[in-house]
């Protein structure tokens, strides 16, 4: 861009200069939110981030659009009742003024704020006039004055200007601005004074495509920008902290997104001094809420089977109910369950659970054609059906008619795995966690989907940083924690980094699997804490291998912390040596390190391990004795070690027959192995 452009632009924009300084001179000054997630020690990280917001005229332009959604709320209130424009307007002065929107906007981004690398990436763009040009111009949606030609549309600069769009998400952000206008103002103030069970959906808007933001709204802004600053401007909105960034921003401009909406709905109620609830059927009322609790609470096929009964009771009686059949409808689907593949989201089957709820959500519609709920439950259904075009169309209506429908983008992410698009899909993931949680197991559910999105994706190396974000905003989240910790088992990390996730959770949560975990990174921990020529941990290492020993009495549990934490066949042994029982953990040492693949743990536990317990089926191994598990794996090594204690070769395999039969059985391959064992067996066997 020439300096010109650059000038003008600015200059046009917030009346600015040229220079970095004379910017910084010229540009308000706005004092830093407060926002309850942001600690004292992170204080000066989140001011500079929001400086730079600022400086960008990001955070200023959210408060402006909410300024014009006040506009629309209060001609809503003009046009239904002049009067109560008085008793609203302390509320609306109070949710309204800048302080509060700016506080609103920019707590968003809390956990964005760190000092890392994306916090400098921030600083460093919005001190480039030429970014802060372009950036600006987007959101002024007109270019800055400039004696430069405009620029010639080419097929380069229309898939920059497309990927700018996607990137900043700007459908979704026009989207989120039309909302009130279109509708949303005017449903506010209309549900003040309806029960609370009846207020209805947001506001049906059209969609906007990609291609009206490049026409109506990139274009013209940035017919000025030359194609290698618009090229320059995408990298910092495609980089990773860029994808955060704009799914931050995109919330920022949902009119209903965090408790801010809430509080403002409930304060106006109260000011407009709604009328008493009408009392309705407490007898039918009570039943369909104890199968909405079934369903979303305890949501095991148990309960959705519960849950189907309880709801024919009440279809008799109210059989024009929309949220009966609704409801009979999902305790259908999630009746039927199929088990999972690892990184699998769906087993595409066909069942009579699905046509029980292809006929309740065909009623629905009949009673309720506008029911956003209804065309979201028949895309899920097409979904699980494979009919991934028939899903989009009802995701898609549902979409147009509640545009902040809470399942929205969890099931638009779901389908583009499937596509497979993985990395969209991962950015409606984000998209969701972005939100508070708006239902039951949501978060939980769409991040343990984003975790196989991006090792699909080959990006897993995001997910800590996902994961972190998260936790640093949701401490309290139990399950996430526990799968996190689990992934993170999975990696090469340092012990301390799992325990500090793990070890918050509390013991009477999944304490087997707390537990689990916490063991294992206790063992590794010991590992790393090590006498360097014996190798025998020592200091905070020989604490963290008792403290594993006292959280597992039982051998089996222990032996698997041991198999789980890679460690060395070192550590394995004086985790053996150090137990109560050293032939019981060794025998549970054997099984699990069959079953890990860690032969280098076998040859060593091995002759202290017990031959009679290892001589019988074990349930860890899928019901084969531990010899029969070594020779299907054809694993030489572990097959030598447990002939050399003398296990009994004669018990019975899983298949029925001793493990020589299952040798003999094999040999037509022509594997090595299978002699090598045979060998074996013949050495230490000769009798049997």
């Amino acid at each position: 861009m020439r300096s010109a452009i650059v000038c003008l632009g600015i200059a046009a924009v917030l009346v600015v200069g040229c220079g970095k300084d004379d910017y910084e001179a010229k540009r308000p000054k706005y004092p830093t939110p407060k926002c309850e997630a942001v600690g004292e020690d992170a204080a000066k990280a989140f001011a500079r981030f929001v400086s730079a917001q600022d400086r960008a005229g990001d955070l200023p332009v959210v408060v402006q659009q909410f300024h014009a959604h006040r506009k629309a709320i209060e001609a809503a209130i003009a046009k239904r009742d002049p009067a109560l424009a008085q008793r609203l307007k302390p509320v609306l002065d109070k949710y309204f003024a800048d302080d509060a929107l700016r506080a609103r906007a920019a707590c968003g981004f809390a956990p964005l704020a760190g000092g890392g690398g994306g916090l400098a990436a921030l600083d460093e763009w919005s001190r480039s006039p030429e970014m802060r040009a372009i950036n600006q111009s987007i959101w002024n949606r007109k270019p800055a004055p400039s004696e430069e030609d405009n620029a010639e549309m080419t097929p380069r600069r229309k898939t920059l200007l497309r990927d700018i769009g996607t990137a900043m998400a700007l459908q979704q952000i026009q989207a989120n601005m039309d909302v009130v206008a279109s509708g949303e103002a005017a449903n506010l103030i209309a549900a003040l004074d309806a029960p609370v069970s009846q207020v209805g959906a947001p506001a049906a808007k059209r969609v906007v495509s990609i291609e009206e933001v490049v026409e109506r709204w990139l274009t013209p802004a940035l017919i000025k920008i030359s194609e290698d600053d618009l090229a320059a401007f995408l990298n910092f909105v495609e980089s990773p902290f860029g994808a955060d960034y704009y799914v931050a921003l995109t919330a920022a401009y949902d009119f209903r997104n965090g408790d801010w909406y809430a509080k403002l709905y409930e304060q106006l109620r109260e000011a407009s001094a709604p009328g008493d609830l009408p009392a309705g059927n407490p007898g039918k009322d009570a039943v369909i809420a104890e199968a909405r609790n079934l369903l979303r609470n305890i949501a095991t096929p148990a309960a959705a089977v519960d849950a189907t009964h309880r709801l024919l009771q009440v279809e008799r009686v109210d059989p024009r109910n929309p949220e009966i059949h609704l409801l009979l409808a999902e305790a259908a689907i999630k009746s039927t369950t199929m088990p999972l593949g690892p990184d699998q989201l769906r087993v595409v089957i066909e069942s009579p659970n699905y046509e029980q709820a292809d006929k309740h959500i065909a009623k629905a519609l009949e009673l309720a054609p506008i029911d956003p709920n209804a065309h979201m439950w028949l895309g899920r259904l097409r979904y699980l059906q494979g009919r991934d075009d028939e899903a989009m169309q009802a995701y898609q209506r549902a979409g147009e008619i509640d545009p902040m429908h809470p399942s929205l983008d969890l099931n638009l992410g779901d389908l583009f795995f499937e596509a497979p698009d993985y990395s969209k899909a991962a950015r409606y993931y984000l998209a969701v966690l972005a939100k508070p949680e708006s239902q039951p197991y949501q978060h939980y559910i769409t991040m343990a989907h984003l975790q196989i999105a991006l090792r699909k994706g080959n990006r897993i190396a995001d997910y800590p940083r996902h994961a972190d974000a998260y936790l640093a905003k949701y401490p309290d989240a139990w399950n996430i924690r526990l799968d996190y910790a689990d992934y993170l088992m999975s990696t090469n990390i340092k012990a301390d980094k799992i325990i500090a996730v793990a070890e918050p959770v509390p013991d009477a949560w999944q304490p087997a699997r707390k537990y689990g975990v916490l063991s294992a990174a206790l063992v590794r921990k010991a590992s790393e804490r090590v006498e360097k020529k014996t190798g025998e941990p020592i200091g905070e290492g020989m604490a963290a291998m008792r403290r594993a020993i006292s959280l597992n009495p039982d051998p089996r549990t222990l032996a698997e912390a041991v198999c789980r934490s890679g460690v060395d066949a070192k550590i394995a042994v004086f985790v053996r040596d150090a137990s109560k029982n050293v032939p019981a953990v060794a025998s549970a040492m054997v099984v699990c390190a069959l079953r890990w693949r860690r032969a280098d743990i076998i040859r060593v536990v091995t002759p202290s391990a017990q031959s009679t317990v290892l001589s019988q089926p074990q349930q860890d191994l899928m019901g084969d004795t531990p010899m029969c598990y070594a020779a299907a794996l054809k694993d030489v090594k572990a097959f030598s070690a447990l002939a050399k204690l003398q296990v009994n070769p004669v018990v019975k395999c899983n298949d029925g027959n001793p493990v020589a039969e299952r040798l003999s059985r094999m040999a037509y391959g022509g594997d090595r192995a299978i002699p090598q064992m045979q060998g074996i067996m013949s050495r230490f066997y000769r009798k049997q």
